[in-house]
């Protein structure tokens, strides 16, 4: 299923301009989830997926893991979290990531099976993300102590939780 939020280009040759990046923010801010994706790759069968993703703030990316997935994010502009946590939810290491000359981190790549999730905390977060395909609906595994994006009350509070408890 195609979502109304995701762009495939399905080009030979892409190229991103300043001008798609605000199309690509605009599609965020109409977005119900507040996110919006441009993919280069053909289609969901690719072995490799890369996107460049907007998120706006209070985007709700539920805890998640990928299993024999690698991930990588760089970031284009403006800044989130990148939060990873035990089976039990607890949080275990945080990333802050903006772009290149924040001198924060602006590049991270994840190769194991980690839960995490991102929470974008500028108004608008754009990210080039690469990972292994094929895409098969259902094959993430998304967590059991946190809650499902439908409940917005239960997911502002879990945001405050884990953004407020100390790591060990």
């Amino acid at each position: 299923m195609i979502k109304p939020d995701v762009f495939f280009l399905g080009k030979e040759i892409t190229e991103i301009k300043a001008k798609d990046l605000a199309d690509l923010k605009e599609a965020a801010t109409r977005s119900s989830l507040k996110r919006a994706r441009f993919c280069m790759h053909k289609d969901h069968n690719d072995t490799m997926h890369e996107m460049i993703i907007a998120f706006r703030k209070g985007s709700y990316i539920r805890p998640h893991r990928h299993k024999e997935k690698i991930e990588s994010f760089h970031i284009i502009e403006g800044e989130l979290l990148v939060i990873f946590f035990d089976d039990n939810g607890n949080p275990t290491h945080r990333i802050k990531m903006s772009p290149y000359n924040s001198g924060e981190t602006f590049f991270y790549r994840l190769s194991v099976c980690a839960w995490h999730m991102v929470i974008p905390i500028s108004e608008y977060v754009i990210l080039h993300e690469i990972t292994n395909g094929p895409f098969v609906e259902g094959e993430t595994e998304f967590s059991t102590w946190s809650p499902n994006e439908s409940d917005s009350n239960e997911v502002t509070d879990f945001l405050s939780k884990v953004l407020n408890e100390k790591i060990s």
